[in-house]
């Protein structure tokens, strides 16, 4: 005996709830509780029925089964085994039977048959061939189901890809699709017998073309299949298999039926298998234009606030997270082949290049994309790359060139708090250079040196190289460099060690820590494990959840429609470091819709649901609560006038101690 199921596709995430999926599964239950739970006989014809028609018509070698109900109720070897039968009991025909007034009553009892079977609802919204074009059967029958096991294998294997299909390719794109893959299926099976009265039900053929588009669009995603062997004894458990195989077998196998038993099996083999070869005709037609990443991911970002990212890009970066770092690589060459300047993929193949030791290589990487960024990414953007390669990226390997535009890049008006240590770091480097740009560096690196109150002997140092290259062009920023030095040495003289900007009062031992450096984020995964984040850039990341320090959670005002006051909208944010040194708090901030919340608890109203994401949270990272435990608990928020006064009230010294 050999049994497989599969269960599901590993590492599977949604970005959105998907109603269609639902909705189709819904519409099968319900016309199934319709069609074949209420009624006593759901095809109006029952087993009785039939077994009585023929044991009449074996009365005698002259009678027949009426053609009509032979065809309509009988397979072709059934009719042969009633030849059959009859010709063995013609030796004992009784010669005093009124053999016309017995055919009439069979033609009579065919007709009560036909009759009965035409009025169930079962057959009047299946798919008979012989009805033609114009029946609603091409649409409903993919929502009906003969018997339980029937409905609930169909449902198995369309939540195995329907779902992740509807979440990369949009509800509007992917209910078209179901539809079109069920009628192609369902004209498939109608080439092959246009005359046929059999009725055909059965999503199936729709669930078909979804497994052909799920074996090009997901080929690398791995279907956890569950099996039973029992052959002088028993194996069991589960296993990873490739999507592509997975999907493959299954296809293979049904053609294989085809080809051995033909279409008069009671399965419509042939509707899978034009289903199949229509999702997979599919898929490779969006490939082939690209259109899922030129029109549907787009038009999805645009609709969800900008989170869908390019689809190859998705799929490398979950072979990357799922430890295939080999389909991780050739997913993120594929992406730079088409978009040779798409900084997501170049940044995560340089830090692979680095984690690998290939220091010249990745830094390559790394280096052109950071230039590239430079001229068209956010301020908070370029720091949440450079934070993300942390300590992989010897900033001193950098250019200068390109040192010192990402620097410049870095101090945009919207500069992200707690950027000026690496700014700073990397105006050094640029002063590595020669020249005006070395020179002006080291004044701006000495300048964000002295803003920071701490060390502005570096500062001296910065400017003592400075003074060296005061040469041709630059001679003219010694004015700047000796006023500089000035400073230098009152901050000296004024703050010892830590330093102050001449005018500024000296800060006290206690002054509040660095503004926190806020990363916007949104949530894709919680276990009582791991955290999973993406950032507003699309970069994904996984945490575990004990490096939660600290829950937030706080209250801002909104605007609301032109004429109405203020909403209130709540800002969670997740502490992930206090900082320390020259940088502030390291805070993931989350928005209402980056909780993900329909994903995470479906089912629960919002509000339930966010009071069970912080409970959860909370529980598993064992981390501070603010504004308190029980604030949070009883869904008590504080309310804060801007984000500014947010980040005072819970991210000053004091409340780092917490």
């Amino acid at each position: 005996m050999f049994i497989f199921l599969p269960l599901g596709v590993d590492g599977a995430e949604l970005d959105r709830l998907p109603r269609v999926s639902i909705g189709i599964a819904a519409a099968c239950v319900l016309a199934f509780l319709a069609t074949w739970v209420v009624p006593s006989e759901p095809l109006g014809v029952g087993n009785e029925d039939l077994g009585r028609l023929v044991e009449k018509s074996l009365e005698h070698s002259a009678l027949e089964v009426p053609p009509v109900c032979s065809q309509r109720f009988l397979s072709a070897q059934g009719r042969a085994l009633i030849a059959r039968a009859r010709a063995k009991a013609k030796e004992n025909d009784d010669p005093n039977l009124d053999v016309a007034k017995r055919q009439e009553q069979l033609n009579a009892r065919c007709d009560e048959l036909i009759a009965r079977a035409d009025s169930s609802l079962l057959r009047r919204f299946a798919l008979v061939p012989a009805r033609g074009i114009a029946q609603p059967g091409w649409l409903t029958y993919m929502f009906l189901h003969l018997g339980w096991m029937h409905l609930l294998g169909n449902l198995l294997f369309f939540y195995v890809v329907g779902l992740l299909l509807e979440d990369a390719w949009g509800r509007p794109l992917f209910a078209a699709f179901y539809v079109a893959g069920g009628l192609v299926a369902g004209l498939a099976h109608f080439a092959l017998e246009p005359s046929s009265q059999g009725v055909m039900v059965g999503a199936s053929g729709a669930v078909a073309a979804c497994m052909g588009a799920f074996c090009l669009r997901f080929s690398q995603r791995r279907v956890r299949v569950g099996y039973f062997v029992w052959v002088l004894r028993i194996w069991r458990g589960t296993m990873p298999v490739p999507g592509w195989l997975w999907a493959g077998l299954w296809f293979g196998n049904e053609v294989l039926n085809f080809l051995l038993w033909g279409h008069d099996t009671g399965v419509a083999v042939m509707a899978h298998i034009g289903g199949f070869a229509f999702g997979f005709a599919g898929a490779s037609l969006m490939r082939a234009t690209r259109l899922e990443e030129r029109v549907v991911a787009p038009a999805l970002a645009a609709k969800e606030g900008g989170w869908v990212a390019d689809p190859r890009l998705t799929d490398a970066q979950a072979a990357l997270d799922r430890g295939d770092r080999e389909e991780a690589r050739a997913g993120f060459t594929r992406v730079l082949a088409d978009h040779p300047d798409q900084t997501d993929a170049m940044l995560t193949l340089g830090r692979m290049d680095l984690e690998d030791g290939k220091l010249p290589l990745g830094m390559s990487k790394v280096e052109r994309a950071l230039s590239i960024m430079a001229g068209r990414a956010s301020p908070e953007a370029i720091w949440l790359a450079l934070e993300q390669l942390g300590t992989l990226l010897p900033l001193e390997r950098l250019r200068p060139a390109t040192a010192w535009r990402v620097a410049q890049a870095l101090e945009g008006e919207d500069a992200p708090p707690g950027a000026a240590p690496t700014t700073e770091a990397l105006y050094v480097v640029a002063g590595s250079g020669s020249g005006a740009v070395a020179v002006r560096a080291l004044i701006r690196a000495a300048e964000l040196r002295l803003a920071q109150y701490k060390h502005p002997e570096k500062a001296g140092e910065y400017l003592a190289r400075a003074k060296t290259l005061l040469t041709g062009d630059a001679a003219a920023l010694g004015e700047r460099v000796t006023a500089l030095e000035a400073e230098v040495e009152a901050a000296l003289e004024r703050g010892g060690r830590r330093g102050v900007e001449p005018g500024r009062p000296a800060p006290a031992i206690d002054a509040p820590s660095l503004p926190p450096r806020i990363i916007p984020c949104r949530i894709l995964s919680l276990s009582d494990k791991a955290l999973g984040l993406e950032s507003a850039n699309g970069q994904r990341r996984t945490l575990s959840v004990t490096e939660v320090l600290a829950v937030a959670v706080g209250m801002l005002p909104i605007a609301g429609p032109p004429g109405s006051p203020p909403r209130q909208t709540v800002l969670t944010d997740l502490v992930v470091s206090w900082g320390g040194g020259n940088q502030g708090p390291m805070v993931l901030r989350i928005n209402v819709p980056g909780l993900s919340l329909p994903q995470l608890y479906p089912g629960l109203a919002q509000r339930e649901a966010f009071a069970k994401l912080l409970s959860d949270l909370l529980e598993y990272s064992n981390a501070t609560a603010l504004p308190d435990s029980t604030s949070l608990r009883e869904g008590k928020y504080p309310r804060f006038a801007s984000e500014a006064e947010l980040n005072q009230q819970f991210y000053s010294t004091g409340a780092a101690a917490a």
